[in-house]
């Protein structure tokens, strides 16, 4: 099992688990792909690039920003975002936040959320690509007007 440690802004350790047998995510190109089920356009998978070294998906586990839990009550998020070459990755926990598996996403995000994320963006100088995948794969929720 691959496991890596960071620290959060907390100060508490987020651990990657990519998993023993767990396939479904890893790309073969060097850039973030999302793939359609043929026998259901809907279904989406993103995969990750098959270059993404280990310290850098660490670091992109550390700096995530974590979306709100809604109306349940758990210790940790249950899905972290982060930018990776403008591309937005989701990360999401099975086991109560003690690790999380990530991969590129694709679907709604809240506007606090995007900017947060953007922000992520400007400071890794990948602000264009970043637009260019919210454009081609996010849904904005939560706008108000």
């Amino acid at each position: 099992m691959d496991l890596s440690c960071e620290m959060t802004e907390g100060g508490t350790k987020r651990k990657y688990d990519k998993g023993e047998r767990r396939f479904k995510h890893v790309g073969k190109d060097a850039y973030p792909v999302i793939e359609f089920d043929n026998g259901d356009p809907k279904k989406w998978i993103g995969k990750c690039p098959c270059n993404l070294a280990e310290a850098e998906r660490d670091r992109l586990l550390n700096e995530a920003v974590a979306a709100p839990n809604g109306d349940r009550e758990l210790t940790a998020p249950k899905r972290l975002y982060a930018v990776h070459a403008g591309a937005i990755y989701e990360a999401q926990t099975s086991d109560g936040g003690a690790t999380y598996h990530g991969y590129p996403y694709r679907g709604k995000l809240s506007n606090p959320i995007l900017t947060k994320l953007e922000r992520l963006a400007d400071q890794n100088g990948c602000a264009d690509a970043f637009r260019a995948w919210v454009k081609k794969h996010i849904t904005r929720h939560g706008e108000r007007k």
